[in-house]
């Protein structure tokens, strides 16, 4: 994967998508969901922005092992309110990843969790409405949760969520549990999707992907959920700082987000 900070050309006229990747609790692979999303929806010729909004735990430049741990979040945000937020600081903030061939453009979160009195929430959907003049798909990492300022702020500009969990029975529970507080959340009016992560049948038996959507179709209002099967890809990928897609291959993992990328495109 290559990091360049070269800026794409800040021009816009199709309808653009703001997928907020979320989840009630964290531990559900959330983030990976997000980076490796964006990508596959960049292999489908959709300019995308990659935001990491997590402002409990941002993490998405340790993921790609990026040096810089640049504010670009609360910069970006800065310039914005101060109306000095041009191609050129757009530029300088954000960071373009490239893996086999598809590129996508970053904003760092960090720093959120450690200046949340600077977070201007109002602001913050303002911002990413401007970003939506300039992209054709934007990917936010949002913050695990059911409801929360950022949330709020996020659901005011989303065109759709994906609610990510994983189907062991801790994971998948503690979702159930979540319906009637998803149910009053700000995101409940912006149409949902599940996205079952890393799927393996050790944990479930046989027909794993049956057993769990008879169980969402039973319990919640998800009638046929994303299923991302277990891929021993993703560790490889955490451990080198890469997106799915970089390491080759065939992943079912990737088959199943290019998929997803497919059908929100």
């Amino acid at each position: 994967m290559k990091h360049s900070a070269d800026a794409p050309a800040l021009t816009q006229s199709a309808p653009v998508k703001i997928i907020s990747v979320q989840s009630v609790c964290a531990g559900a692979g959330r983030s990976a969901i997000a980076a490796n999303l964006a990508f596959e929806l960049a292999a489908g010729g959709t300019r995308v922005l990659l935001i990491d909004l997590d402002e409990n735990w941002p993490s998405i430049h340790r993921q790609f092992g990026l040096p810089s741990q640049q504010a670009a979040v609360l910069a970006a945000l800065r310039l914005f309110e101060q109306d000095k937020l041009d191609a050129n600081a757009f530029e300088e903030l954000s960071v373009r990843l490239i893996a086999r061939g598809v590129s996508i453009d970053f904003l760092s979160g960090y720093g959120l969790n450690l200046n949340r009195d600077a977070i201007n929430y109002s602001g913050l959907s303002q911002l990413i409405k401007t970003f939506a003049e300039r992209f054709g798909a934007i990917v936010i990492d949002a913050p695990a949760g059911v409801q929360s300022k950022m949330l709020t702020s996020i659901a005011a500009v989303a065109t759709s969520v994906l609610q990510v969990t994983q189907a062991d029975a801790v994971s998948l529970g503690r979702f159930l549990d979540s319906q009637p507080g998803l149910g009053v959340a700000a995101s409940a009016t912006i149409p949902n999707q599940l996205v079952v992560n890393r799927l393996r049948a050790s944990v479930l038996g046989a027909r794993p992907e049956w057993q769990v959507q008879q169980v969402l179709r039973e319990r919640t209002n998800y009638t046929n959920a994303t299923v991302i099967p277990e891929d021993g890809a993703f560790d490889e990928a955490l451990q080198r700082g890469l997106p799915l897609r970089q390491l080759g291959g065939k992943s079912k993992a990737v088959t199943a987000l290019a998929e997803l990328a497919a059908r929100l495109s």
